[in-house]
């Protein structure tokens, strides 16, 4: 059932819905913004998860958000702070900032083959979504 942009979405989604996006429209929220989530995501996770989604889209840019739902589903969008480790360039970049990040007190005096190390962290800790990378324990 496709309700997004269409001027019956009030005769097919529940009072609960309803009285939701009535309040969010209120509040400045995009009502084609809202249908649309309701479209990819449901319902239900649009009453329980719209606001956080729009909270972490605003902090961290939505296609962050975004990627993170291509890997979790869209009811574990509140640990997309948690999981996310950043937008980097490359894999090697990640691993690099990751590490750097995770073990402060490693020796400078390493020298870390980092397309090594990246490829062993996505086999292992780190999921990949175009340019963003996630821990993979957050949504297991």
């Amino acid at each position: 059932m496709t309700v997004t942009l269409t001027p019956t979405y009030r005769e097919t989604l529940a009072p609960e819905t309803l009285a939701l996006i009535d309040k969010l429209v209120e509040e400045n929220y995009e009502l084609s913004d809202m249908l649309i989530f309701i479209d990819e995501y449901s319902e239900v996770t649009f009453q329980d998860s719209y606001e956080v989604y729009v909270e972490l889209g605003e902090g961290y840019g939505y296609e962050a958000v975004d990627a993170w739902l291509t890997l979790a589903d869209a009811d574990e969008v509140e640990k997309f702070t948690d999981a996310y480790v950043g937008e980097f360039d490359s894999p090697e970049e990640m691993a690099q900032d990751y590490l750097d990040y995770e073990s402060s007190q490693a020796d400078y005096r390493l020298c870390i083959d980092w397309s090594e190390t990246a490829e062993y962290l996505l086999a292992h800790e780190i999921d990949r979504a175009g340019n963003f990378y996630f821990r993979s324990s957050y949504y297991y």
